[in-house]
């Protein structure tokens, strides 16, 4: 849970300021950052976890989904809600670069208000949008974190995120490829019946319809299943195992405009399809 909200909010806090990638963001200690070097960067601070007061933390709720064409139900127990505090420092080799970039980022911070489902991890989704405000009244009292941590006070975001951790429910975890491509994926199998079926595969590449670069952390999701992949370095992607015929797949990054595609799969060679998204703003 507490990786999967750092991991979230650098991958929206890169799309969407003045930082190009998230090595530009890391996750230690303040104080370990004071002598190392003055490169543009932003620091998020873990510093507090605890039960949130706004959200209710008891009682069931239901799931219904299909399983083998089937549609089922699943009860379990609510989850419990955490209210994750976050300090966010800016490092620059001047304290203009600095105070450009915490405004930068608390800009965005402002404008965004929430953390959408479909940008989150698999283990923080089913509960909708996470809550996000930038908070005038810390957990812990300002000069008192500061002291503790050692450090003398700075310019900083004071930024808490509310978010839900059920542990009595499974959580389903996407599987990362990364394959080659431009290969026949086509393997004979033995389906129930026992006769032979043929397995087949879905390979792409994610590029921005602006310019046609490449597009890596797609993540791109098969509709009636719960496969789900992340485009690579170079963009590409792949579904493999699959049967003959028609499948829909859905493709979301943080930043791009929400796309659906058809697709259709028969044996033949596997040739990446290339597909397009357009930038949100």
């Amino acid at each position: 849970m507490l990786n999967s909200i750092l991991q979230t909010l650098a991958e929206m806090l890169t799309n969407g300021s003045v930082l190009t990638s998230t090595e530009q963001i890391n996750f230690s200690h303040p104080g370990s950052l004071e002598n190392s070097n003055r490169e543009l960067s932003l620091n998020l601070y873990l510093y507090d976890v605890r039960i949130s007061k706004k959200m209710p933390n008891n009682g069931r709720q239901v799931e219904r989904y299909f399983d083998d064409s089937r549609q089922v139900a699943e009860v379990s127990r609510a989850p419990s809600w955490f209210d994750i505090s976050i300090v966010i420092t800016a490092r620059d080799r001047t304290v203009l670069g600095e105070l450009h970039l915490l405004s930068e980022t608390l800009l965005l911070l402002m404008r965004s208000r929430i953390l959408r489902e479909e940008f989150l991890t698999p283990d923080l989704r089913g509960h909708g949008n996470l809550s996000l405000s930038v908070t005038n009244d810390p957990t812990i009292d300002v000069v008192s974190l500061w002291n503790s941590l050692s450090i003398p006070i700075r310019p900083a975001i004071y930024l808490t995120v509310t978010v839900p951790l059920n542990a009595w429910r499974k959580t389903t975890v996407p599987l990362v490829t990364e394959r080659n491509f431009g290969v026949n994926n086509s393997i004979p199998a033995i389906s129930r019946s026992g006769a032979k079926t043929q397995r087949v595969a879905i390979a792409g590449i994610v590029k921005n319809s602006l310019n046609s670069k490449p597009l890596k952390r797609v993540q791109i999701m098969l509709q009636g299943t719960e496969k789900s992949v992340t485009s690579n370095e170079e963009g590409y992607f792949m579904f493999e195992n699959l049967t003959s015929g028609n499948y829909i797949l859905h493709l979301r990054r943080f930043g791009y405009q929400f796309k659906t595609c058809n697709v259709f799969v028969d044996g033949q060679p596997c040739i990446p399809k290339e597909i397009l998204l357009m930038p949100a703003y």
